[in-house]
């Protein structure tokens, strides 16, 4: 399946749109005026850096962070890979040079402390086709099934594309006439020109081209014809989308529907139930098993369970069902929490080879519906699926979420015992620098209750080296791993 629904709900500072695959959230995106998407603007360059070591330059394109731009990328569109005089490998420097002006267009967005990443093989989309200027191929969308609609959609290509201009035919031009892709064709030859023309009268670093906004690029790029309905929330929103589907996808505006109701769309479809579902580590699955999804800087780790789910042939059988229906799950996890990278799925053990690959062919069929090219390469020996998936943006619980001020982002607190006896070595190390000063401390509740209970014992074995009492005062406002020691002077003490 694909997007039947899009939702798109506009509030104050942000908008939310969810992507919906048989009721169910197949994919959320958020726009803030602030932090807006720049994949597909086009600048004008200036080359600040060229380093052969990696193979790669870095341009100033006016963002806060020069973009990365790959030998790949840097490469003339039609270049193999070694030069046409020697059979030596092609350089970076071949292509760029310090201080040079580049036509570059953004791939993907900044990620962490990672510049853009850019290429100077230019693509400008619209709804039913991408122009690809120089490229001189025809493509069609790997959607498009059947040879013979392929070889008909190829010779109309053909025929309107001029000199050395590249061609791909989106799904959603699939069945547009000749006339229509035509029409859509000269829009993009005139932004090429445009482009063009900057480029000759820009001074780099200068953005030459913008993508449109966020909502109009999902009616562009996820309103397929699988959708059933639009609906959007917030009055002059709707408005701006009916006007984009009259000038650019005119079958689109019948399935435009405003919501009116006094419950917000989300809440009233249950999407914010689902959004809060995907930044947890733990996924259901129908049958009672259960996914348990742990994203790391490498990659991404998935373990399925049975969750003490029995099936009648034994376990063999109990293992297979429940990989099966994980298969599907996790495809949509993929796409709804954007994970990408090296992706490791730990499937509950099969000892049948028939088994792993029917598992394999369910896996590699839910995520042949990815936007995003998704490798399933098999069963490593030591019996884990590896995947890779190409980075896209952030993940949704980066874009959502930061990271956690109480455990640096590694997901735990040290135990109550742990900061316990943490208290109890500072105690002593202050003791020493400020000898017959009385100490205090303020501990999290959990951590005072423990001290002057279970480790009572350790408490006054302390206090003893001490040679006087400890005071403990309880702060619920401390994170649960933090915890202050102060020592006065007793004359000080003694005037408060």
């Amino acid at each position: 399946m694909s997007t039947d629904e899009i939702l798109i709900e506009a509030g104050p500072g942000e908008t939310r749109i969810a992507l919906m695959e048989g009721g169910r959230l197949r994919e959320l995106m958020v726009a803030r005026p602030d932090d807006d998407s720049v994949v597909g603007n086009v600048y004008m360059g200036r080359v600040e850096r060229v380093l052969p070591g990696i193979a790669a330059a870095f341009v100033d394109v006016g963002l806060p962070r020069a973009g990365f731009l790959g030998l790949a990328e840097a490469r003339p569109v039609g270049h193999a890979a070694g030069r046409t005089d020697t059979p030596a490998p092609d350089r970076i420097t071949d292509y760029v040079s310090e201080g040079d002006a580049v036509l570059v267009q953004v791939q993907r967005d900044a990620v962490a402390d990672k510049g853009v990443k850019l290429t100077t093989h230019i693509g400008l989309t619209g709804r039913a086709l991408v122009l690809l200027p120089g490229a001189g191929e025809i493509l069609l969308s790997r959607r498009i099934m059947g040879e013979a609609e392929r070889a008909r959609l190829q010779a109309l290509l053909g025929d309107l594309a001029e000199g050395d201009e590249g061609l791909i035919l989106r799904t959603a031009g699939m069945n547009a006439s000749a006339e229509a892709l035509g029409r859509e064709l000269e829009t993009l030859r005139g932004l090429w020109r445009t482009i063009q023309d900057g480029r000759r009268n820009s001074r780099p670093p200068a953005r030459l081209l913008a993508e449109p906004t966020a909502v109009r690029r999902v009616l562009r790029d996820e309103a397929g014809p699988e959708v059933r309905r639009i609906v959007v929330e917030g009055a002059h929103l709707l408005a701006d989308l009916a006007a984009y589907c009259r000038e650019h996808a005119q079958g689109l505006e019948a399935k435009l529907q405003g919501h009116t109701e006094e419950t917000p769309l989300f809440e009233a479809l249950g999407v914010g139930e689902e959004i809060e579902a995907a930044l947890a580590e733990r996924v259901a699955l129908p049958s009672g098993g259960s996914l348990i999804i742990q994203p790391t800087a490498a990659l991404t780790a998935i373990d399925v369970n049975t969750g003490g789910r029995s099936e009648s042939g034994g376990p063999e059988e109990t293992a297979l069902a429940t990989n099966l229906e994980a298969a599907i799950e996790i495809a949509r996890q993929l796409r709804l929490r954007n994970l990408s990278g090296m992706l490791m799925v730990d499937f509950v053990p099969m000892r049948r080879r028939p088994h792993q690959t029917e598992v394999l062919t369910r896996l590699r069929s839910a995520v042949a519906d990815d936007r995003l090219p998704t490798q399933v390469f098999g069963f490593s020996p030591l019996g884990v699926v590896e995947m890779t998936r190409p980075r896209h943006g952030q993940t949704l619980a980066e874009r959502l979420c930061v990271p956690c001020p109480a455990c640096a982002a590694s997901g735990r607190v040290r135990s109550p015992a742990t900061v316990a006896a943490e208290i109890l070595r500072r105690v002593l190390r202050e003791s020493r620098s400020a000898a017959g000063a009385a100490i205090a401390v303020a501990a999290p509740p959990s951590v005072v209750e423990l001290l002057r209970t279970t480790w009572s014992p350790a408490l006054a074995e302390a206090e003893e080296r001490l040679g006087a009492p400890l005071r403990l005062n309880a702060d619920a406002a401390l994170a649960a791993d933090a915890f202050k020691v102060t020592a006065r002077r007793r004359t000080e003490e003694g005037h408060d």
